[in-house]
């Protein structure tokens, strides 16, 4: 049994061996300074020959002694500044100065005159020699910290953001990155030297840099890069070899500074050229707020974003239909933490079946209906061709129907760009539901309009998750053709872009979204494969019946279009008489015949109100005038519309 001599001595307490530390240390710089003062001295003597008296004595003394107090006083020997910084070095030649001047003015006793030239000579070489010294520590010290096991890396940026990423490397011995190269498009920056690091090239050279100083990844050191920097990247670069990640966007560092941590994998979002999505805007809070807002295919990609962007704008109601049960609890999930499934915001209801939506309606009455249900798969329709016409064209005249009935203030259908100059049975259906939107609209006075726009990324079904899940079991990947191209979005960003349009567009409109530029569907499963670092061949299937190789955004008569808000193009859509069309249970004769005549014939406007039986009705009024074919798409000029298209009129309840 140990005795109480016997027991071991007790721990320090928190943080005193590191306080001893920084006193040691601090005690340390006294003295360093201190003693360059007195080897100054001693040179000044051996390189002039000077013989001193005793004035000299007294004078050195107080300069040390000044030293050592001023400096204590401005923080040099307090471990307030990092040894060797600028803000210290300002402070040392803050001290220097007063000591300068002090030492000037001992000149006016007489018997200290002849020795003050000298003492300020040797005063100037101790400011030196002090400066050395503690650029020698800083370098010593860095030495000891650089990473030693970390990947060598080639950071891309040599601006603020790219020099703090190298220094935060080079200062971590335990970084899991080492910097070995710089490239930065700027000429001027060519073989600087940042924090040690050399910028050895541009972009455009990356590859060769890459390979001389054996890097294992790239590192993007430029905040919010644009897509064509990353899609260089990874064209130029061995993705089988080198991987390529990036820092976060300029939102994301708004909450804290950018840290090794804070370096990601690419997501293919960072590739396909579409910006970030743009904050939420005040048209969709006053759009919504206080509103009771109804959503039909609330479960779906698209529906459930829009319920959540809704959800944040405080309405007084947000109504979810859809007619499957287990994507209504996945949705109440994600808004709720809770899915008991006994919310009377939660409808469960066929948009094919108008007693049921006309039941909710009554119940519910809303005053904006987001309509976001429709079967949206190609291939799927044009085998079952009937399908689409019962969902998409009829389940949509229903939910206009019930809305005009109730007296809803705003209708916004969503559709697609496939029912631009439409070759397929879902660009065909979706077709007609925004000529019905149009119908509506001119019938109610009320602005009823439709948003088109392309793929969305990420959505049930679309090339992202296919090519995901075909990586993941080792390929093939399986591409239509070499040359085919797509428009791409974010699903928050389309759904946020569809509510803005909608909140400005005018009535019997329909507002296509500026899609940015279309992408190669073989460059994004090239890129897809880059970022998860698997590689897979790339089989070519040729075209579906239906698609096209080049998706559009306007029918050939539409594009002679201009913006109004800054995010889509207005297009006028002739309308449609729904009894100029056949029955939900009509025959595929009488629905392709039908959609011959509305569809395909819409691009001549007399044609067209022909078909719709309507060519003479002043309430709908004249299609607009062809335009000439065009594949160029319109400017947009970035002036917002009036303030007061965001007011739904008095005829609605909202």
């Amino acid at each position: 049994m140990k005795t109480l001599n016997e027991l071991p001595e007790p721990l320090s307490a928190p943080g005193e061996t590191q306080r001893r530390r920084l006193y040691s240390s601090s005690v340390g710089l006294a003295c360093m300074d201190a003693a360059a003062l007195i080897v100054s001295w001693f040179l000044v003597v051996s390189l002039f020959g000077r013989v001193w008296g005793g004035e000299f004595f007294l004078l050195l003394p107080m300069l040390i002694i000044g030293q050592l107090g001023l400096g204590y006083l401005l923080s040099l020997y307090r471990n307030r500044y990092q040894l060797g910084s600028d803000h210290e070095l300002r402070n040392q030649g803050m001290v220097a100065a007063i000591l300068f001047a002090g030492t000037s003015l001992a000149g006016a006793v007489p018997e200290y005159r002849e020795d003050i030239p000298w003492l300020l000579l040797a005063l100037l070489f101790a400011q030196a020699l002090m400066i050395f010294a503690r650029q020698l520590l800083r370098v010593l010290r860095q030495l000891r910290l650089v990473p030693v096991s970390g990947e060598p890396v080639v950071i891309v940026g040599a601006g603020d953001l790219g020099a703090s990423l190298v220094s935060q490397m080079m200062a971590d011995p335990l970084s899991p990155y080492r910097p070995v190269a710089i490239v930065d498009d700027d000429s001027s920056k060519l073989r600087q030297l940042i924090h040690g690091v050399p910028v050895r090239g541009t972009t455009s050279a990356i590859a060769e840099v890459v390979a001389s100083s054996n890097a294992a990844g790239v590192i993007v050191g430029i905040a919010d890069a644009p897509a064509k920097v990353f899609a260089s990247l990874v064209r130029r670069l061995d993705s089988d070899q080198i991987w390529v990640r990036a820092v976060p966007s300029p939102l994301d560092m708004l909450s804290s500074d950018v840290g090794i941590s804070d370096i990601r994998d690419l997501d293919v979002t960072d590739l396909i050229g579409r910006p970030a999505a743009e904050p939420e805007s005040e048209q969709i809070s006053r759009l919504v707020e206080g509103r009771t807002v109804l959503v039909t295919g609330a479960g779906g990609s698209i529906g459930s974003e829009l319920c959540r962007i809704i959800s944040r704008h405080a309405p007084r109601r947000l109504i979810m239909l859809d007619r499957d049960e287990s994507e209504l609890h996945s949705l109440c999930m994600s808004l709720e933490g809770r899915a008991l499934m006994d919310s009377p915001d939660l409808v469960l209801a066929d948009i094919r079946d108008f007693p049921a939506l006309d039941r909710a309606f009554t119940e519910l009455k809303p005053d904006i209906v987001v309509h976001a249900a429709a079967l949206k798969h190609l291939p799927m329709l044009e085998s079952y061709p009937a399908e689409g016409w019962k969902t998409n064209v009829h389940g949509s005249l229903n939910v206009l129907r019930a809305a005009q009935k109730h007296g809803v203030g705003r209708f916004v259908n969503i559709s697609t760009d496939k029912a631009a100059n439409p070759s397929s049975e879902l660009g065909r259906s979706k077709f007609v539901a925004e000529r019905f939107t149009a119908h509506f609209a001119a019938a109610t006075g009320l602005p009823y309009v439709s948003v088109r726009f392309g793929n969305v990324l990420g959505s049930r079904g679309s090339v992202l998750i296919s090519f995901a899940d075909q990586i993941r079991r080792g390929g093939p990947l399986t591409v239509t053709h070499p040359d085919v191209t797509r428009f791409f979005m974010t699903i928050p960003e389309a759904c946020l872009l569809v509510l803005r349009a909608a909140a400005l567009g005018s009535s019997g409109q329909t507002q296509v979204l500026d899609m940015g530029e279309p992408v190669r569907i073989v460059e994004l499963a090239k890129r897809l494969m880059a970022v998860t670092g698997r590689t897979c061949p790339i089989v070519y299937t040729g075209l579906r019946a239906g698609e096209k190789l080049n998706e559009e955004l306007f029918s050939p008569e539409e594009l002679d279009r201009t913006s109004a808000n800054g995010v889509s193009w207005t297009v006028d859509v002739p309308p449609l008489d729904p009894d100029a069309v056949p029955d939900a249970a009509a025959s595929l004769e009488d629905i392709r015949s039908c959609y011959h005549l509305t569809v395909d014939a819409a691009e001549s406007p007399l044609a067209a109100a022909s078909a719709t039986g309507r060519a003479d009705d002043a309430d709908v009024g004249e299609p607009a005038a062809a335009a000439p074919a065009s594949r160029e798409k319109p400017s947009i000029d970035a002036d917002d519309r009036d303030a007061a298209a965001l007011g739904l009129t008095a005829q609605g309840r909202a």
